[in-house]
């Protein structure tokens, strides 16, 4: 689990879910689902409901330029963020494929995005670009659940209350205005107090309505349920 942090925080996130009744199962690959189970590794494994999370699926804008994607459809870059092989054409974020310092491609996080952001604003605002972007990490995270999380600033980590509490706080100030800022800090409080649960579900295949006084879901539609 979270192969992208140390192993003790791995060793926690796993802990965690076990207390809180989760069954985790890892290194095995899920061969089939069906309406009544999922079939993993020979296995059988009934269930009512299954939510399948398969990871993060970059835009097709590599599509849009004829060119083949890599690393799961990015396009790839150099380090100034020109799209190789074309003139005045740029991409940044999960849109990207760039290697960092350690040769693999960067993350699709929004510290990424935020950086190369800034990086390219700079550059077209002057003409030029005085050196190639450099990502500079500023600490992973990932939420488990209800006062857990887990924090990877390489020297040093955190988990638990405490990391929980630190990744509310950085997600609320990486927010791009203050009514932003305080219309989630208002709502993320009312669900902690009242333990309400929601859901965002991205809907790119929803099918335009039958009639037209009702609301239609269009591509990248938020639907709370």
């Amino acid at each position: 689990m979270l192969a992208a942090f140390p192993d003790h925080l791995s060793a926690y996130a796993k802990s965690y879910l076990e207390n809180i009744g989760v069954e985790v199962r890892t290194g095995k690959r899920v061969i089939d689902i069906r309406a009544d189970g999922a079939h993993i590794e020979g296995a059988f494994v009934p269930a009512g409901l299954i939510m399948w999370g398969a990871g993060v699926k970059a835009s097709p804008a590599h599509s849009w330029l004829g060119i083949p994607g890599v690393a799961g459809g990015r396009i790839p870059v150099d380090d100034c963020l020109r799209v190789i092989g074309f003139d005045g054409i740029y991409a940044i974020g999960d849109t990207s494929a760039l290697a960092g310092s350690d040769g693999k491609v960067l993350p699709g996080l929004a510290q990424v995005a935020k950086q190369q952001g800034t990086y390219l604003g700079k550059t077209l605002r002057t003409g030029r670009a005085v050196a190639g972007f450099q990502f500079k990490n500023r600490g992973n995270t990932a939420v488990i659940g209800r006062n857990a999380a887990v924090f990877d600033f390489g020297k040093w980590t955190l988990k638990g209350r405490v990391a929980w509490l630190l990744w509310a706080l950085v997600h609320v100030y990486l927010l791009i205005n203050f009514e932003k800022r305080l219309l989630v800090a208002i709502q993320w409080a009312g669900r902690y107090l009242t333990r309400q649960r929601g859901a965002r579900i991205i809907d790119e295949t929803a099918e335009r309505p039958e009639h037209k006084d009702q609301p239609i879901a269009t591509d990248s539609a938020a639907v709370r349920r």
